[in-house]
């Protein structure tokens, strides 16, 4: 008995120190976010949950809010995941609390890394060694580059969840019982709940059912695939595109742009130099073709169908925002699409090369270097990230403040603050006078009032 005691507090021991590294960076990314989330919303706030509230929450009867819920559009997407959580919240609470929005939408990082975590070395029998390899992983999903999509209700329920039922998809699909395709199908309605880069897992699934050669899955697939286009036609607005007012989404699609994708798929790298986001996704490229010729499609498909679903995602975005230019495809909520190139990357390396060498690891160079790359540009973007989300929160503050208690009598100042460029103040000035009746609708009728400030 003491001895097998010996041995499970060495077993304990030996996995301290790799769960620590793989906690800490998990740790430090919600220390940030919770000390600087606000009850405030942020722009595309007072459109997708304020005013869809406003207009929800007089109709009556339930047939009615169905029928408005399956209409609602913001520019050219269905938020119904977003908007399902909103209108659930003023349901059981009554009103809109965009901490507890925000902390929906940022605790799906977790469910993400929980995702990686079981894609990883699956059959490994020694879970030190596992977990000491998933080190890198964690600090290149846990850090603050994508801080725009975090802390931002909206956003974090729809660029955040998209990713975890996307991928949760592909990985249920690729298991092939009959219980996991029932959840794929879950996942699938999910992400295109969430937003409209879903419906990539369209042709993605029926890629994985064909080669498997599950045809009547293949046909439920295509089944369920014609019932979430059905119900996003419902009342589609084809004039309303981000692009440009009263243009039709169609007109906003483009011919590819090579640039633009390249940079979308290394944008983790567009930090100090945006020209290094082209370099990293020209390795990554090249990195998934090298993969793809050496057959590693065979040896693990379950990210190779992910990592095409990303890089799919980038050619769809590059279809339709291509025209703002390759800083734009540098934004920050789209980093997170990158990272997880480069986690994937890290998978494929880990498969190939590492996990069956037996020397230390502490004396092997490649796995330091990398666990060193990862902590720094983890840390350095945590510094980045958390200076932005800070001056974002102090911004709010101002802004709804000035609100609260203008200066003058019609103020234009709040509750908004001053929109970036060299315009931004006429911007400013035009979506603060549109969003202010929105604001005060929401708390007529008991929806959302500002925090006192």
């Amino acid at each position: 008995m003491p001895r097998l005691d010996s041995k499970v507090r060495a077993v304990r021991r030996g996995l301290a120190v790799p769960l620590l590294l793989v906690a800490l960076p998990a740790i430090l990314f919600y220390t940030v976010l919770l000390r600087n989330v606000l009850d405030i919303p942020i722009l595309d706030d007072y459109d997708a949950l304020l005013d869809f509230l406003n207009q929800l929450v007089p109709l009556n009867g339930i047939s009615a809010k169905a029928s408005y819920f399956l209409a609602a559009q913001h520019n050219e997407y269905k938020l119904y995941f977003v908007n399902g959580i909103a209108w659930l919240q003023v349901a059981l609470l009554g009103h809109i609390d965009f901490r507890v929005l925000s902390a929906i939408g940022d605790g799906f990082v977790l469910l993400l890394a929980i995702l990686l975590w079981k894609m990883f070395l699956p059959h490994h029998k020694d879970l030190a060694v596992r977990l000491t390899l998933f080190i890198p992983v964690s600090w290149l999903l846990f850090q603050l580059q994508y801080f725009e999509t975090l802390n931002w209700a909206m956003a974090a329920l729809q660029n955040i969840p998209i990713l975890v039922f996307s991928l949760g998809a592909i990985y249920l699909l690729v298991k092939e019982t009959r219980e996991a395709f029932f959840g794929a199908v879950i996942f699938f309605i999910l992400a295109v709940a969430a937003s409209g880069n879903g419906f990539l897992l369209i042709p993605v699934g029926l890629l994985i059912l064909m080669v498997n050669r599950r045809y009547l899955r293949f046909a439920a697939w295509l089944v369920v695939a014609g019932g979430c286009v059905a119900v996003y036609v419902y009342h589609y607005n084809v004039l309303s595109s981000q692009t440009g007012p009263h243009r039709s989404v169609f007109s906003a699609f483009h011919p590819l742009a090579p640039a633009y994708v390249l940079a979308f798929i290394g944008s983790a790298a567009s930090f100090p130099f945006k020209w290094g986001s082209l370099l990293l996704g020209a390795m990554l490229c090249l990195f998934f073709f090298y993969l793809a010729r050496r057959g590693y499609i065979r040896r693990n498909p379950l990210v190779a169908y992910c990592v095409l679903f990303l890089l799919l995602t980038a050619v769809g975005v590059a279809g339709i925002r291509s025209d703002f230019g390759i800083s734009q495809a540098l934004n920050s909520r789209y980093t997170i699409y990158s990272a997880l190139l480069v986690i994937f990357a890290w998978f494929a390396i880990v498969e190939e090369v590492l996990q069956d060498r037996h020397a230390p690891f502490l004396s092997n160079n490649a796995f330091l270097g990398a666990v060193a790359i990862a902590v720094l540009f983890s840390l350095s973007m945590d510094g980045l990230g958390s200076m932005q989300i800070a001056g974002r929160y102090r911004k709010l503050i101002e802004a709804m403040s000035a609100f609260e208690h203008p200066a003058s009598e019609g103020s234009t100042v709040g509750p908004a603050p001053m929109l970036p460029g060299s315009n931004g103040i006429a911007i400013t000035i035009e979506f603060n006078r549109r969003i202010r009746p929105i604001l005060a609708e929401s708390g007529r009728l008991g929806i959302y009032r500002p925090p006192p400030l």
